[in-house]
């Protein structure tokens, strides 16, 4: 009911076995035909190739390999620097119920097996994961359809296999998440256990895609794409998911709003372009232009007004004003992805 993942237990051993598994297949061996002679190695395949192998090594080859790439993986000792931290680790880590299924029936203690993560520890299991699918995907593109490589196929899947057992430890650790905000989602169409079976779909995802090398923890990230999730399916997390949207644009009308005081224009404007520099680059030219030259952005520019804005780019000062608008009302979505937040109507009126 309240997670496949959470109950499941390990399909390949010991979890402590896996970072040393990973880190010992990383060790590029030939397999067993390739050490024979050339004419023996053919008699082999050819006795070994049968139909059953090829369509191991099709499923293989069709099915999506979906990892978030980093710059450390074409290094010459990525393997080592990858998976030696993740050898350590995994032999370090033991799942233990901690003291926070106090008040919640036992059905839930799986949800708190996995202990939460620190920060190091995060970096370790979301590279070590996005590692072994990537070497996966390097091998897979040496598949020969016509004659697959038995000890080749079973290195990728055991890759593979390592991969999503990484992955599913991370989402065990971060269950809570969904746990907590569940608690405040609750009425009468949506059962607590119904709101922490679904908002586990979009954690999943977000360990999936999660790039880990932006320096965020995965909490921050994770938290949004649950919420962001619940909000839209639950009747009361649209009204606050709607509470919220008008709060931003609000904001945006008060833009135009004259009687603001000098000290609260600052502030506004203080705020509002640490935000704009981190979303400004999901617009077209002509909105990033408006909303630099309005707040200020560039190094030396203090922030222009609609009318000085209009004028030069021979629109009206209301056009400037409508553009000013939507260009924050489509980025509320990155605004909320990344956690941020526009100031408040009592801080710019």
């Amino acid at each position: 009911m309240y997670s496949a993942i959470a109950g499941n237990p390990s399909e390949s051993g010991s979890f402590s076995e896996l970072g040393a598994r990973a880190l010992t297949a990383n060790q590029a061996k030939p397999c067993q035909c390739e050490l024979l002679s050339a004419k023996k190695a053919a008699r082999m395949k050819k006795y070994c190739v049968t139909r059953e192998l090829q369509k191991r090594a099709e499923k293989i080859c069709s099915a999506e390999i979906e990892y978030v790439f980093s710059d450390h993986f074409d290094q010459d000792d990525a393997g080592e620097q990858i998976l030696q931290p993740l050898h350590q680790l995994c032999s370090e880590l033991n799942p233990e119920v901690d003291d926070e299924t106090e008040g919640f029936p036992a059905q839930y203690a799986p949800l708190y097996s996995v202990p939460l993560l620190e920060k190091e520890q995060e970096v370790i299991l979301f590279k070590g994961m996005n590692y072994l699918k990537y070497r996966a995907s390097v091998l897979r593109d040496q598949i020969d359809l016509k004659s697959p490589c038995v000890g080749l196929l079973d290195r990728i899947e055991q890759k593979l296999k390592d991969a999503h057992r990484l992955r599913d430890y991370i989402i065990q650790a971060n269950l809570r998440l969904v746990v907590s905000i569940a608690k405040g989602l609750t009425d009468r169409a949506n059962t607590f256990e119904d709101i922490v079976s679904d908002g586990q779909m979009p954690l999943i995802r977000a360990v999936e895609i999660f790039d880990i090398d932006r320096g965020n923890r995965f909490s921050t990230y994770g938290t949004w794409a649950i919420r962001n999730f619940l909000f839209r399916a639950t009747k009361k997390g649209r009204k606050y998911r709607k509470s919220f949207v008008s709060g931003v644009e609000s904001a945006a009308m008060g833009l135009s709003d004259f009687r603001s005081t000098p000290r609260s224009h600052e502030s506004y404007h203080h705020s509002i372009r640490y935000v704009l520099k981190q979303v400004l680059h999901t617009l077209d030219e002509r909105e990033q232009l408006i909303l630099k030259r309005r707040f200020g952005l560039y190094h030396s520019d203090a922030p222009e007004k609609f009318r000085e804005i209009a004028d030069d780019l021979g629109i009206s000062t209301e056009r400037v004003r409508q553009l000013t608008i939507r260009s924050l009302q489509r980025m509320r979505d990155v605004i909320e992805e990344q956690n941020l937040e526009l100031p408040e109507i009592p801080e710019i009126i």
